[in-house]
C-alpha cells in the first residue's frame, strides 16, 4: 500500500511550519479542540486514546471530517486507528500510512505475528463500523477493511458475485497466499460468503469466516427479499433509519415521510452526523451522505438479487434475536457452521462493552 504525504494546504487553515515544537503544539491544540467538540468533552489530553475515551465509529467519521476541513489533511479511518491519540497524530501526520484513495482496502491495524483479519463492508460501503472490533482484535495482528469502490470514484459491479471477484483481486494483491480470517457484519456477510466460495480457485488463504448478525434472504426456495427493496422510497427510508441507528445522538431518530425528498433526508443526516452549526460543514457532509447512499443502494440491490449456492467453509454465525435467516445459512454452509446468540441488538458491535464481548468470541473461534 502506498504512502501519501499529508499537507496543510486548505485556504484559511493555519499556516504551520513543519518540524518545530511550536507547530506541533499548535496542531495538538487544534486537534484537542476538535476531539473535545466531537466527543463532548472538556478534559482531554494529547495522550488520550480515541477509542478508549468514548470514541466510536460514527464519532470517528465526524472527527476525521473536521480534521480534514480545518487542517487540510487527507486523513482516513486507518490513520485514526493507527495513531489514536492527538500526540500520535500530530507527531506522525507527515508520514502515516494513509489509505490509497485509488484503492478500496484500508489497513486498520499494523501487521503482527498472528493471522490477520479482513473486515468486509456492510450495506453502507464503509468499514468504520468495525473500528471497535479492530481495536480489540488488533493486538499483534494486522487488520484490513474492504470498502465499496464507490468511495474511490470507481465503478461497482452490480452483483455479489462481481463484488467478490473485485475484492478477491484486492486480497490477492495485499495478502498473496497468506492465511487470513474474514469478519463481516450485516450485508457484509453475503459478500463474505461468496468470497469463501471463490477463495480456493483464486488461491486465497482464507481461514475462517465470522458472520455478525448477517442476513441471507434468498437461500431457501421460499426466501423473499424485504418489501422495502421494491421502491426507491423504501430504500431511502431503510438507509435513513440504518444511518441514524449508528449515530449515538438519539434526538435525531425519525422515519422518512412517504414521498420524502432525498435532499431533505441527506441534509438531515448530514446535520446529525457533522453538526448543523456551519453551512460549509453541512454542505460538505451532504456530499459525503450522497456517496454513502450511492454505495448503500448498490449493495442493497446486489444483496437483494443474490441467490447463493452451497459453500464448503467453516463459519461462526453470531445471531441476533430478530434474525430469521438461520435455516438459510445452514442450507448453504457445508463445512461446519457454529451458531451463537448475540447478547445485544444488531448494532451491538458499535458499542462497549458489547464490542469487547463480540471480539472475545471471535478470538476464541479463530484460535
Amino acid at each position: 500500500m502506498s504512502t501519501n504525504r499529508l499537507e496543510d494546504s486548505n485556504a484559511g487553515s493555519p499556516s504551520v511550519p513543519m518540524g518545530s515544537s511550536e507547530s506541533q503544539n499548535l496542531v495538538e491544540q487544534i486537534l484537542l479542540e476538535i476531539w473535545n467538540t466531537t466527543l463532548d468533552r472538556t478534559d482531554l489530553t494529547p495522550t488520550d486514546q480515541f477509542f478508549e475515551i468514548g470514541g466510536d465509529s460514527l464519532l470517528a467519521l465526524v472527527t476525521i471530517e473536521q480534521i480534514n476541513q480545518r487542517l487540510g489533511w487527507n486523513l482516513e479511518l486507518g490513520d485514526l486507528l493507527r495513531y489514536s491519540s492527538v500526540r500520535a497524530l500530530a507527531t506522525n501526520k507527515t508520514v502515516p500510512q494513509v489509505a490509497n484513495t485509488e484503492r478500496a482496502i484500508v489497513r486498520m491495524r499494523s501487521a503482527g505475528s498472528r493471522t490477520p483479519i479482513v473486515f468486509i463492508h456492510p450495506m453502507t460501503g464503509l468499514v468504520f463500523a468495525y473500528s471497535k472490533l479492530a481495536h480489540h482484535l488488533g493486538n499483534d495482528r494486522g487488520c484490513y477493511g474492504i470498502q465499496s469502490p464507490l468511495f474511490m470514484d470507481s465503478s461497482v459491479p452490480d452483483s455479489i458475485e462481481g463484488l467478490a471477484e473485485r475484492y478477491a483481486d484486492l486480497l490477492a494483491d495485499e495478502l498473496g497466499e497468506d492465511t487470513f480470517h474474514i469478519v463481516s457484519w450485516s450485508a457484509g456477510g453475503t459478500i463474505a460468503l461468496e468470497l469463501a466460495k471463490i477463495a480456493p480457485a483464486r488461491g486465497l488463504g482464507l481461514g475462517k469466516l465470522v458472520l455478525i448478525d448477517s442476513f441471507l434472504w434468498n437461500a431457501l426456495p421460499q426466501g423473499n427479499a424485504s418489501p422495502l427493496w421494491t421502491t426507491e422510497q423504501g430504500m431511502l427510508q431503510e438507509f435513513h433509519e440504518n444511518v441514524l441507528a449508528q449515530i449515538p445522538h438519539g434526538q435525531h431518530q425519525g422515519a422518512v415521510e412517504s414521498g420524502g425528498d432525498s435532499d431533505r433526508v441527506f441534509r438531515e443526516l448530514s446535520a446529525a452526523m457533522f453538526g448543523a452549526d456551519s453551512q460549509r460543514g453541512v454542505d460538505a457532509g451532504m456530499q459525503f451522505i450522497k456517496r454513502l447512499y450511492d454505495a448503500y443502494r448498490a449493495t442493497y440491490r446486489a444483496v437483494g438479487a443474490y441467490h447463493p449456492t452451497p459453500v464448503s467453509t467453516q463459519a461462526l454465525l453470531l445471531l441476533g434475536a430478530q434474525n430469521d435467516t438461520l435455516e438459510a445459512w445452514r442450507s448453504v454452509i457445508r463445512g461446519g457452521l457454529t451458531v451463537e446468540l448475540l447478547d445485544d441488538d444488531h448494532f451491538g458491535l458499535l458499542r462497549e462493552p458489547e464490542a469487547a464481548k463480540i471480539a472475545a468470541r471471535i478470538e476464541a473461534y479463530c484460535q
